[in-house]
Order: C-alpha cells, then sequence, then structure tokens
C-alpha cells in the first residue's frame, strides 16, 4: 500500500497511484497522506518527503529559500513581509540551478516517473519548465522529448557541459505555448511515452507547495497573504493545498493564506473572470500574440475551471487577482533588485507590482505577515558567471509536422 492515495475531487473517488494524471475531466487529483508530517534533515525540498507523491529521497535536489525582507520591507513599510525565493542566489543558499520554481516540480515529477516505470516524458513548455527538465533530466539520463515555441528556444539552457544527451526539443516555427501545448496534446503515446501533465501532475503541485511549509518554519506560522504570479495555477493550487494539509494535520494554524494572484494587463483570463466571480473563463482569442511584461503567465488554458482549480482556491482563500500595466512591472523588477541585491524573474516582478496595488487598494495592512513568492530570479547574475549552452532543437517546424515527428518519435531515438 502506497503512503498515499489520489482523490479525485470531483467524484471523490480514492485510487492508488498509477502516476495517474486524469480521472475526470472537470477536476483534479489530490494526492492524500497517511503519515504526519515529520522535517527530515535532508536538503531542498526532501526535508518534507512524508507530503510528496513519490517513495523516496531522489538523487536530484531542488528547493525553496524564505527569508524576512529587510531592503524592500523598508520601501513598502511593511515589517512583516517575507520573501520566498526560487533561484541562484548563492549567499543564501538558492537551491533552484535552473532559476525557477519550476526545478521544484521537476525534480519531485522526475521521481514520481522514476516510482512507476515510466520510460518517457514529453512536455510543452514556454521555456522555464521545459529549461529544469532538461537540466534534471539530464542529470538522470531520462527520456524527455520538448514541445518549445521558436522564440522561447533560446531559455532551454544548460550549463556548459551539462549532460544532456537523453533530452531531445522540437521548435514550433512562430508560434507560442499554446502552440507548444497544443501540439503535445496531439501526439499519441507512442512506446510508454507519458505526458507531464502540468497542473494536473500532484507531483508538480506538491512539489511546489513544500514552499508553504519551508516558509511556515522560518516564519513560525502561517503567512496571513501570499502573493504570486499566475499562468496556469499549479503553485497557487498546490500552496493552497498544502497549507490546508499543514492546518488539518496540526503542522501550523490557520486560516490558509489569503491568495492574491497576478497577471499581465494585457492577457489576464483568471483575473478576468474572477473580477465576475464566474465560473467559466472567457476563451482566449486563437491567435493571439500580446506583447507583454512576462510571456511565461501566458497560457490560453489555466486550471480555472475544474473543481480543485484557481476559482476554488481563490473562493476558499477569500482570494484576490490584478492586472499589471508592464510599466509598473518593470518599476518592480528595479525596486526589488535595488532594495534585496538581484535581479527577480518577470513573474515575480509583477508579483511585486500587484502587492503594491493591493496596499494602494487595502488589500493588506501594513502590520500583516505577508508572503511574496519570487518565483525565480539571479537569473542574469548566472549568466554573468557561468558559461551556459543553448540546447539545439532537432527541428523547427509549423505544427503539423511537430505532431508527425512527435507520434515517429520513438525511445530508439534518444
Amino acid at each position: 500500500m502506497s503512503k498515499y492515495l489520489l482523490r479525485c475531487l470531483g467524484t471523490q473517488d480514492r485510487i492508488e497511484d498509477e502516476y495517474t494524471i486524469r480521472y475526470h475531466d472537470k477536476a483534479l487529483l489530490r494526492a492524500e497522506y497517511d503519515n504526519t508530517l515529520t522535517p527530515r534533515d535532508a536538503p531542498g525540498l526532501w526535508r518534507w518527503l512524508d507530503w510528496l507523491p513519490v517513495t523516496k529521497q531522489g538523487a536530484l535536489n531542488a528547493g525553496s529559500i524564505c527569508y524576512q525582507s529587510e531592503g524592500l520591507s523598508r520601501a513598502l513599510m511593511l515589517p512583516n513581509l517575507w520573501i520566498s525565493f526560487h533561484g541562484y542566489w548563492p549567499e543564501r543558499d538558492g537551491n533552484c540551478p535552473t532559476t525557477t520554481f519550476k526545478d521544484m516540480e521537476a525534480v519531485t515529477t522526475l521521481q514520481r516517473l522514476e516510482d512507476h516505470n515510466v520510460p518517457g516524458l514529453i512536455c510543452s513548455s514556454a521555456g522555464n519548465t521545459a529549461r529544469a527538465f532538461a537540466h534534471f533530466g539530464g542529470l538522470a539520463n531520462f527520456p524527455i522529448l520538448l514541445v518549445v515555441a521558436e522564440k522561447h528556444l533560446d531559455r532551454i539552457w544548460v550549463p556548459q557541459g551539462h549532460p544532456t544527451s537523453s533530452v531531445k526539443v522540437i521548435g514550433i516555427k512562430g508560434g507560442d505555448y499554446g502552440d507548444a501545448n497544443e501540439v503535445t496534446s496531439q501526439i499519441i503515446e507512442v512506446g510508454g511515452w507519458r505526458r507531464e501533465g502540468g497542473v494536473h501532475n500532484v507531483a508538480r503541485r506538491d512539489g511546489i507547495g513544500s514552499l508553504i511549509l519551508t516558509a511556515i518554519e522560518a516564519i513560525g506560522g502561517m503567512p496571513k497573504h501570499y502573493f504570486q504570479g499566475v499562468g496556469g495555477g499549479p503553485g497557487p493550487i498546490g500552496v493552497h493545498e498544502m497549507a490546508q494539509r499543514a492546518i488539518q494535520a496540526g503542522f501550523a494554524e490557520g486560516p490558509v493564506p489569503r491568495q492574491h494572484l497576478s497577471q499581465n494587463e494585457e492577457f489576464c483570463l483568471v483575473h478576468d473572470a474572477w473580477q465576475k466571480r464566474t465560473f467559466e473563463l472567457t476563451p482566449a482569442k486563437e491567435a493571439i500574440h500580446p506583447d507583454v511584461y512576462s510571456d511565461v503567465l501566458l497560457n490560453r488554458s489555466p486550471a480555472y475551471s475544474v473543481r480543485g482549480g484557481l476559482f476554488d482556491t481563490l473562493v476558499e482563500s477569500h482570494g484576490a487577482t490584478y492586472a499589471v500595466a508592464k510599466d509598473d512591472a518593470s518599476a518592480a523588477f528595479t525596486l526589488f533588485k535595488e532594495t534585496e541585491g538581484i535581479d527577480p524573474f518577470s513573474a515575480g516582478a509583477v508579483a511585486l507590482a500587484s502587492l503594491k496595488q493591493a496596499i494602494f487598494r487595502g488589500e493588506v495592512h501594513r502590520d500583516d505577515v505577508i508572503l511574496l513568492n519570487i518565483s525565480g530570479g539571479g537569473g542574469e547574475r548566472y549568466r554573468s558567471e557561468y558559461e551556459i549552452e543553448v540546447l539545439e532543437p532537432v527541428a523547427i517546424v509549423d505544427k503539423a509536422e511537430a505532431v508527425r515527428m512527435g507520434r515517429a518519435f520513438t525511445f530508439a531515438n534518444q
């Protein structure tokens, strides 16, 4: 018997995990653990092994760091501002080597794949998820096929000399993340290939969600507010689920943190729907390529209108959403870099800009305990200190040809 079962949030059925991604079209699966939480003397997210959907601590590692802000706290006059940081920051033991919290998703997912003897993974990405899987999949010599829009190919980099022989990349000519996602959805799983699963993958959500456990330990209790930029939704949902789990187990007192989710104002499906308090998203235009500050937050199909998704997370946490202008996000980037001493990733800058909006709107009080997720950072510094190499795609083709190539791809190609 596994240490956990998967519960369908639509039917309430409980099932054994067989690297199960979907059970119900309109509901997420959630891991339910049969043990209490005992923090391990282990690096990164493996400290929270009891609440990760894997059988053992893996050889790969990534994790969150949490600290009380000084410079940004003074600038915003928020004495209880805490930073959850994911990226390259040696002085603070930053533990996400590809500079975003996607590393935490990749590490747990690869261990879950190994647990279930899955021989290969296919994944679409706007760059950061693909970079994380390329980095850790290369280290593990695990077969991975990445589908990435042509304009995002330069984001699939690794340190010079890093092993990548097990990783192959197909570029989508002239496309964006939505096109890459569409291609993977059309590729028939051949010879044991499995889709990574996105927000439906409990390993991704619980891997990211462990950041709230790190924060609870650092702060000494649950934060009142949680700020993050949102694209597809695994981060906020995972944090919300893990906070609920921590309260139920007595690891922290409630309530769950109030979720504050931010998007680019030019493309903000989640924000627009939440302002109307509707469970359904307004469909995005088919061929839209908006000019935005943080394109990793562009997602045409966020996990909003599914049970356990972003709508439910916002309802249960009494959450708020924000649309952030490019100039405001750019100013937030500069503010964070100047006050904290490290460059934030674009999504982190959007989250900080939304915190400034929340202060103006009275959504937070000055003395509240606030957790700001800088979901990536240190990229500029990393590239100034290390030589990197971009993975060469096997081809850059249109969507139809990419589907054909993906369907023909087998483990023999590795």
